[in-house]
């Protein structure tokens, strides 16, 4: 089998696994997911915090961050937020340093419901797990990093 064909076969098995209602106990649609995500990236992976708005590293970013970090356009990037802040998801706040700039921080919903969505791709790595010796795992780790631009 190709790596194009592979790949096609990857896509939609993690796709079904998505869709399956029976798989995954959250409420979030993959739009929200990957705006959430995306959020958290930019927190370094660390729960994002609420609370003293100060301007600082760790205290929220910009929607340009965000814009960024996922690749989509400005536009299509403010409404997806507005509907993650009426859903209570995210909270946002004026910058101290540039009125025109708000900051988003994932809230502990957010947090919360991104856990329960981490049940998806569990399944897909157990199926892994179970196929690939320990020293396949790490090399398919660090290839998948590679690719995506997270070097280990």
């Amino acid at each position: 089998m190709s790596l194009e064909q592979s790949l096609d076969q990857l896509y939609r098995y993690l796709g079904r696994l998505w869709n399956d209602p029976a798989k995954r106990p959250g409420k979030l649609s993959h739009s929200e997911y990957e705006y959430l995500r995306g959020i958290e990236r930019l927190d370094g992976d660390k729960i994002a915090k609420t609370g003293s708005h100060s301007d600082v590293s760790d205290d929220g970013h910009h929607l340009q961050d965000l814009v960024a970090v996922l690749g989509v356009n400005k536009a299509s990037a403010s409404v997806a937020v507005a509907k993650l802040e009426k859903k209570g998801l995210v909270q946002r706040f004026p910058c101290q340093f540039d009125a025109r700039a708000q900051h988003i921080v994932l809230t502990p919903l957010a947090r919360a419901c991104l856990t329960q969505e981490e049940v998806v791709y569990q399944e897909a790595v157990d199926r892994i797990n179970a196929t690939l010796t320990p020293e396949e795992q790490a090399q398919l780790a660090i290839c998948l990093d590679k690719i995506t631009g997270r070097a280990r």
